[in-house]
């Protein structure tokens, strides 16, 4: 693995271990997104339909994983968006078999739109959040320009 390749992994590593659950569904959507439209791009090249096959299935499997990540819970909310998403993995999947990108435009727009609800959401989330408390100074700190010294 490169140097580059392995600081990517670390801070994708650290995004994700930091995020929260709205951050998540929208960090997936992303990568359905951004593999779906690369498959778009080379939709009519036949050279690269076998990339282009390999973009869409990995679209499909980010669909599957949010499908999954809703299942755990009961709600109608949860419930419409696993429809969504299994209508977007069915169009990408008939777009596929029948090498149609109409299917596939539909299934884009979709995610688009679910991804830009995500944003919105954690926007919410962000502004009703409390402002961190401030850690007061230690008594006997004193900042100094050369460094911290301690004074007792």
């Amino acid at each position: 693995m490169t140097y580059a390749a392995n600081a990517n992994s670390r801070y994708l590593d650290g995004r994700v271990g930091t995020a929260s659950q709205p951050e998540l569904q929208m960090m997936l959507l992303d990568g359905a997104l951004r593999y779906g439209r690369q498959a778009e791009q080379l939709w009519n090249e036949p050279a690269q339909r076998a990339e282009c096959d390999h973009l869409l299935n990995r679209t499909n499997d980010i669909l599957e994983a949010l499908v999954q990540g809703l299942a755990i819970t009961e709600s109608e909310i949860s419930r419409r968006l696993a429809d969504e998403y299994a209508f977007a993995f069915r169009q990408i999947a008939l777009a596929q078999l029948n090498h149609d990108s109409a299917p596939l435009a539909a299934a884009l727009h979709l995610l688009h739109f679910e991804r830009e609800t995500w944003q919105l959401a954690c926007e919410q989330l962000k502004a009703a959040a409390p402002a961190p408390t401030p850690i007061a100074p230690l008594a006997g700190l004193h900042y100094e320009s050369a460094g911290l010294s301690l004074q007792g």
